[in-house]
């Protein structure tokens, strides 16, 4: 027969080290995610429609969207492709340059795709409430970011922000995920803690990396510079590649595939919850060895 002295493996203290295994459980862990492509950019701003063709930063739009709608891994069925977050309807053939619904328009035209718009806060947050209720259900959320005409004002960035879980857990999901913008980042620290933005950019000198040449076939740097950048991006970056540097050798522009790793955030009162738990069992388990 064991003593109590001699620390057996006592009813408490497995149930004391269950707990353990399981708060470690729920510990933030790395998931593997959707597509997805940042920019500290307003290229909706910096490129047009000629004829049938998107140019300069529309064609990187189009490049970036391409990609992402073929690697998405999410469960259908799909209600639409792309859900255009902060810009408004310009209407069926309307594509009018210098404007960032007419660069997503023009985009999903000359990819076949459909584009369902979200213009306004309200619309925004209903947006997330009908995500989270699978009552929509999109391959991409597209973020249209500042520095252009029709993109998001300061209670659209709010919004976004407000929503940084449902982005998270969309991603997570296998969904695809397109930004541009400067300042517009807050719900960024959702999927990658590690990684910042830094409100500083460059007027020339952009080029693709190799990553980027191979995101985006037939792009050139004319093309990422055909307008300046805002903001570039420090810190980890996790499964995120650089794809494009500003003329200070800075990344503004990353990305990554499907199996893209990102963060899974716990609730953090379930896990204080749980280590006040494992504190109190630790004490009264050792009172009572000792006693």
């Amino acid at each position: 027969m064991r003593s109590n002295s001699g620390g057996g493996d006592s009813p408490m203290r497995r149930s004391f080290l269950i707990l353990a295994v399981f708060l470690l459980g729920m510990l933030p862990g790395m998931a593997s995610a959707g597509p997805i492509i940042l920019g500290g950019d307003d290229l909706t701003d910096h490129g047009s429609r000629s004829g049938s063709a998107n140019v300069q930063g529309w064609l990187y739009i189009e490049k970036a969207i391409g990609g992402i709608n073929s690697q998405v891994t999410r469960s259908g069925p799909f209600t639409t492709t792309i859900a255009a977050l902060g810009s408004a309807n310009p209407g069926i053939g309307n594509y009018p340059a210098g404007d960032a619904g007419g660069a997503i328009n023009s985009v999903a035209n000359v990819l076949g795709l459909s584009v369902t718009f979200y213009d306004g806060a309200t619309a925004i947050n209903q947006f997330f409430t009908d995500l989270n209720s699978n009552t929509v259900n999109p391959r991409i959320i597209w973020i249209a970011g500042n520095g252009a005409g029709n993109d998001q004002d300061g209670s659209e960035v709010a919004a976004v922000n407000s929503n940084a879980a449902s982005i998270n857990a969309f991603v997570s999901s296998g969904g695809g995920l397109m930004s541009h913008g400067s300042g517009n980042y807050g719900w960024l620290s959702a999927l990658l803690p590690g990684l910042t933005e830094v409100l500083a950019g460059t007027g020339s000198g952009h080029t693709l990396t190799p990553a980027g040449n191979a995101a985006f076939p037939g792009l050139t740097n004319a093309d990422i510079g055909a307008g300046p950048s805002h903001s570039f991006f420090s810190g980890s970056f996790g499964g995120l590649s650089v794809l494009g540097r500003d003329g200070q050798n800075r990344p503004f522009i990353l990305g990554g595939g499907a199996g893209t790793t990102i963060e899974v955030p716990e609730p953090a009162s379930m896990i204080l919850f749980g280590v006040a738990g494992l504190l109190a069992g630790g004490v009264a388990w050792r009172r009572r060895k000792t006693s």
